[in-house]
């Protein structure tokens, strides 16, 4: 009797011995690129290997205006807008000079929250504003347009261009400061919070941003602009798409925009993009340029046509040699472009 308890008790022992020891919860610091960091509780991962932290919200039920404030807080998502904002290549960030005062709100990667255990993840997000800290609201212009403006190059339409965009900016901080203000008074409220942090986060559309597609200079600047810019000493680089045909008749539409003769003889010579593009696996007569039309703008669309008798590479090069500047090179053909 007493060898079958002991083998019991020993039986019990082996068990408790192989049991899975506890998960360790181990606390986690996100901070912001100022420095003002959070500690939370791990709570897991997410399918996607996105880390999980326990966050315990300590909002004042009331935020006095025109004080500065910083707060981490929960900014709940849909999950596809969660998974963007948290596997980019760098932290969602936005930073603002106002009259009114500096605004910024950071998003940490790979980083979700949960306030209670019930609650689906959301973004943990740090929201920050110093009415102390006044500036000058100026809505982004690429350094290429920038650089015409201050040479006087533009026309009055393209200046008119660039002061409405001014004034749309202006004209949407008074909603920002609004949304601002409510969320101060309802800190805790979800309609406040989502209000003021989706308008910070895309305040005020494009017009923050020096890559915005109405500004873009192979579009914006004219072909005399663009050449003078050049000479100046800017570098403005063509960009070139190829739009292919449903039809049998027409092989693909070749579009070149802000491309200077050297580029364009550089890039046809290389065999890689631009003008090269598209073109059948057959070698390529070479290039050359008069150094006096080296920096020359150049723009066209080209259809590239199956029905003609002649190849592709053959009308791209008709269409190049009619660009002023633009000569046949010396030398074996090259190879094909790839």
């Amino acid at each position: 009797m007493g060898t079958v308890w002991l083998g019991t008790l020993g039986l019990g022992l082996a068990l408790m011995t192989a049991a899975t020891p506890p998960r360790v919860q181990m606390p986690k610091a996100v901070c912001n690129p100022h420095g003002a960091c959070v500690t939370l509780t791990e709570e897991g991962r997410t399918e996607e290997g996105l880390l999980i932290l326990r966050l315990e919200e300590k909002l004042p039920a009331r935020i006095p205006a025109k004080r500065a404030f910083g707060l981490w807080l929960a900014w709940p998502q849909e999950a596809q807008k969660q998974r963007q904002l948290v596997t980019r290549q760098e932290p969602f960030q936005v930073v603002l000079e106002t009259p009114a005062g500096h605004f910024e709100l950071f998003v940490p990667l790979e980083v979700l929250v949960r306030r209670t255990p019930e609650e689906p993840p959301a973004l943990l997000a740090h929201v920050s504003f110093d009415p102390a800290h006044k500036g000058v609201l100026k809505a982004a212009v690429n350094e290429v347009v920038a650089a015409a403006q201050a040479r006087g190059l533009l026309t009055p339409d393209q200046q008119q261009v660039l002061a409405s965009r001014q004034k749309a900016l202006e004209a949407g901080l008074p909603g920002l400061l609004r949304v601002m203000e409510e969320f101060l008074a309802r800190p805790s409220n979800p309609k406040s919070r989502e209000q003021f942090l989706f308008s910070l986060a895309s305040f005020p559309g494009t017009y923050l941003s020096p890559d915005a597609p109405e500004i873009a200079p192979e579009t914006f600047l004219t072909g005399p602009q663009r050449t003078a810019l050049r000479k100046a000493g800017y570098e403005v680089v063509g960009k070139h798409s190829l739009k292919y045909s449903e039809t049998a008749e027409l092989a693909y539409q070749l579009r070149l925009q802000a491309y200077s003769v050297e580029q364009l003889v550089r890039e046809w010579n290389a065999g890689l993009r631009g003008p090269a593009a598209g073109i059948e696996n057959l070698p390529r007569p070479p290039l050359d340029f008069d150094r006096a039309h080296r920096l020359d703008d150049v723009s066209f669309t080209l259809d590239v046509r199956n029905d003609t008798g002649l190849t592709r590479m053959e009308q791209v090069l008709q269409r190049l040699l009619e660009v002023p500047g633009v000569r046949r090179g010396s030398g074996a053909p090259l190879p094909p472009a790839r």
